[in-house]
């Protein structure tokens, strides 16, 4: 559960554990013992499922986002992340003391299920291409017109968002430079140059 709201119900919340993670130490992970709700406060975290060396990223944690640690998913930071941490026994607790807590995350488990059928409906009907073409769309409707778009995350990461691999990312972006669709100014930055390719890129279905 993660929630991207006002802050103003934070600063009624009781005083937490504050806890510190370099980039790519694990937060928290499937079965263990000490469940708790946490808060990120400074950096960035990823939310993914692991099993036998495959990953797939579910979403992203950034300031200001809340999540409660019994699930079968891993955290990971992705940058110097700091948090403040609750027992999870203390969430009723919490939820007196700022009951816009839980409408807020009501509001976000909506959202939340909303990404996570849009993510299966994206693996089980549309291509790999297709995937990358309407992360790139998405991406690109958050810039100014013909805006640079940043890759924050490494490609390991964004092809794990995906569901393919690294190469096969890098495989696909380099074909939609070669053929014109897209721009790479630099390293981590890419421009859209054809819109309408990019859109038909988007509609291809899984073979």
């Amino acid at each position: 559960m993660h929630c991207h709201t006002s802050r103003s119900w934070i600063h009624q919340l009781p005083s937490g554990r504050n806890r510190q993670f370099a980039a790519g130490e694990v937060i928290c992970h499937p079965g263990q013992s000490d469940n708790a709700i946490f808060l990120i406060t400074r950096g960035r975290a990823r939310i993914c499922l692991s099993a036998e060396h495959k990953e797939l990223t579910l979403g992203w944690l950034n300031p200001g986002s809340l999540y409660v640690t019994h699930t079968r998913a891993w955290v990971e930071a992705l940058d110097d992340t700091h948090l403040t941490l609750w027992p999870l026994g203390q969430l009723v607790e919490m939820i007196q003391v700022a009951p816009e807590m839980a409408i807020a995350a009501l509001r976000e488990v909506g959202l939340m299920m909303d990404q996570a059928t849009s993510l299966i409906e994206d693996l089980a009907f549309r291509s790999v291409e297709s995937r990358l073409a309407r992360y790139i769309l998405l991406e690109a409707a958050k810039q100014p017109d013909n805006a640079i778009i940043p890759l924050d995350a490494p490609t390991e990461l964004l092809a794990s968002l995906l569901g393919t691999s690294r190469q096969t990312l890098s495989t696909l972006l380099n074909r939609m430079i070669r053929t014109g669709v897209l721009a790479r100014p630099a390293r981590n930055q890419l421009r859209v140059l054809d819109h309408s390719k990019l859109e038909k890129l988007a509609l291809v279905s899984a073979s």
